[in-house]
């Protein structure tokens, strides 16, 4: 359980670095803009430190895929801080949308030159609030293990080693527990945001067919009206770009 602790207070520490203050000022204004019925779209974003994260014209992907495309995202080792070297991906037009109606989430991943424990990254997270608009903790998707073949992350096909790790006012913490058990934990509540990171520890993931409410990225076309410009490698810092803060750390 290492691992979840080091991942569960990291992102808050490494958006305030990159943001604080501007997302302060304007998380609402942020998170407003991504409502909406509009498709889905994605963005990149990084924590500077040479991070980056980009499409990448490649034949190594999925089994099946046959685009010559993928997401690479490439991290930096920014131990002992771990305030900077992350890279990541932001998903837009999900705010507002209930917890009950929200569909399970799947991504593909690869790390070419490792093999080991996840340390719950990369990981797929999907940020709640109440009816009122107060933060109400998040559901994490993630493998227990990364490997250098292509894994299918989803709490169907590759469960119990991959699960959503469950934070909410009625679930302190449960760990890879199936969709349907973080929306019950989650009853009541809305999206507030969707990403996905991975965290500063110098390893490079190759990430494909990321599925997130009912829509599919395998390549930089199905993301025809988001931004696909590369996030890094310097530090993000367009809050429009970037997972809203949330108060107070989970």
């Amino acid at each position: 359980m290492k691992g979840t602790t080091v991942k569960r207070f990291l992102w808050p520490i490494v958006a305030a670095t990159a943001a604080l203050l501007t997302v302060m000022l304007t998380t609402s204004a942020t998170v407003l803009a991504a409502d909406g019925p509009a498709s889905p779209t994605l963005s990149f974003f990084s924590g500077g430190d040479g991070a980056h994260a980009d499409w990448l014209v490649t034949s190594d992907q999925p089994p099946g895929d046959t685009d010559s495309q993928a997401i690479e995202l490439q991290t930096t080792n920014d131990a002992p801080t771990f305030t900077k070297g992350y890279a990541g991906i932001l998903v837009h037009h999900v705010t507002g949308i209930l917890a009950a109606a929200f569909p399970d989430s799947s991504f593909w991943v690869k790390t070419p030159a490792f093999a080991g424990s996840s340390l719950g990254s990369p990981r797929l997270v999907v940020e709640f609030q109440t009816a009122a608009g107060t933060p109400d903790g998040d559901a994490e998707l993630d493998p227990n293990l990364l490997t250098g073949q292509w894994q299918k992350v989803s709490d169907v096909t590759d469960y119990p080693n991959s699960g959503w790790d469950i934070h909410s006012a009625s679930c302190p913490f449960m760990y890879h527990q199936k969709w349907s058990v973080a929306q019950s934990c989650h009853a009541g509540d809305t999206v507030s945001a969707v990403f996905l990171v991975a965290d500063p520890y110098g390893i490079y993931h190759l990430i494909d067919d990321i599925t997130v409410d009912g829509k599919t990225f395998s390549d930089a076309a199905d993301n025809s009206n988001g931004n696909n410009d590369p996030g890094g490698p310097a530090a993000t810092t367009d809050p429009s770009l970037l997972p809203p803060l949330v108060f107070p750390p989970l």
